[in-house]
């Protein structure tokens, strides 16, 4: 029986990425569509022809007919809208981030632990196979000990809507593209970030330029650099006792592993061919994938198949919690100059109880 789906918001990234997705895996069927934009709606109703399509998401959570949703609204609207869906029964996919406080984040997991539905939060990269490989491999101690890590992701400034240019909205880039590397430093390294040093700038719209210093509970030390003004960037780069790791998600098109014993041009050049050969099927893939990666039609599908399975969903609303407070934790440096501590122990498992506010903040070091 499949998954039976509404599409809560049929912007730019639901077509290209949430409904594509959905029409080339098993399991789920698009339902319903919501938007209050009629040229988002009609846009997307090819892509989903025997779809219902209202201009109130609210109309779709009241349709007994529909298991779950997809929440890709403006974030500001995405604790409010997963809230209404959990507490109506439906499970819940909501896009990065999960929220835009740790004090709307908390609410999402409120109503999630008293439902027991599935819910999980868009860091789709996490499926992404050179992600996928390099934890493996880091895991394999290819690299040895992680000693540090380094990301960079940019976006040339594009033209925006306007929620997206302010803080306040949802907008700027750290909820928009550092999120992202925030989880998967987490994901790859599997540590938690304890501390953040930040620096946040407005260059051409609010908060689009941020450079972060992390702290994390492995040891390994982590740098950031989060740009929406410049070029497309999406890169990795983990140095460790017995090698290096680069993923580069739109060059390099694979994990590059280089131990710490090669040595020689002629070495290093024979290691890079062999890993381009390899890299072939992944780059075919990536060609034919909705927006050019592979981990979205592979999100959607881990998420319509815990439903049927009745299985935790990850990335969980509780990594999505951690990551907000990290952001928090970032804007409070960025505004006093000084090293703030990430504090968010909040428990994994949907039966065990929710820690209090008061449990889940940050603070400065």
């Amino acid at each position: 029986m499949s998954v039976r789906l509404g599409i809560l918001g049929c912007g730019a990234i639901s077509r290209a990425a949430h409904l594509r997705s959905l029409s080339r895996i098993r399991g789920g069927r698009v339902i319903a569509l919501a938007d209050t934009s009629p040229a988002n709606l009609d846009a997307a109703r090819p892509l989903a022809p025997e779809a219902r399509a209202v201009a109130d998401y609210g109309a779709v959570l009241e349709m007994s007919d529909v298991d779950a949703v997809i929440i890709a609204l403006p974030p500001m609207l995405h604790a409010d809208a997963a809230v209404a869906a959990l507490e109506r029964g439906k499970h819940v996919y909501v896009e990065k981030p999960l929220a835009t406080s740790v004090a709307d984040a908390t609410r999402v997991l409120d109503a999630w632990r008293q439902g027991g539905l599935t819910a999980m939060v868009g860091f789709n990269y996490r499926y992404n196979p050179l992600v996928v490989e390099a934890r493996a491999a880091i895991a394999s101690g290819a690299i040895g000990t992680p000693v540090s890590i380094r990301t960079v992701f940019a976006t040339p400034k594009r033209s925006t809507p306007a929620w997206k240019q302010r803080r306040e909205s949802g907008g700027g880039v750290l909820l928009d593209l550092a999120v992202h590397h925030i989880d998967l430093v987490r994901f790859l390294l599997d540590t938690e970030i304890v501390h953040v040093s930040a620096d946040v700038r407005s260059i051409q719209s609010e908060h689009d330029t941020a450079a972060l210093q992390l702290g994390l509970t492995s040891g390994c030390v982590g740098q950031m650099m989060c740009s929406l003004g410049t070029i497309d960037d999406d890169r990795i780069e983990l140095h460790g006792s017995a090698g290096r790791l680069t993923i580069d998600r739109y060059r390099s098109l694979r994990v590059e592993v280089t131990p710490a014993s090669a040595s020689g041009t002629l070495g290093v050049a024979a290691a890079r061919f062999a890993g381009e050969m390899r890299a072939l099927p992944y780059a075919i893939r990536k060609l034919r994938s909705p927006m050019h990666d592979p981990s979205f039609p592979s999100a959607m599908s881990a998420f319509v198949q815990a439903i049927t399975d009745r299985t935790p969903a990850t990335p969980s609303l509780t990594d999505g919690l951690r990551t907000i407070a990290v952001v928090e934790a970032a804007e409070q440096s960025a505004r006093s100059g000084r090293l703030v501590a990430v504090d968010a122990p909040i428990a994994e498992s949907a039966s065990a109880p929710l820690l209090s506010r008061a449990q889940v903040h940050v603070s400065g070091a």
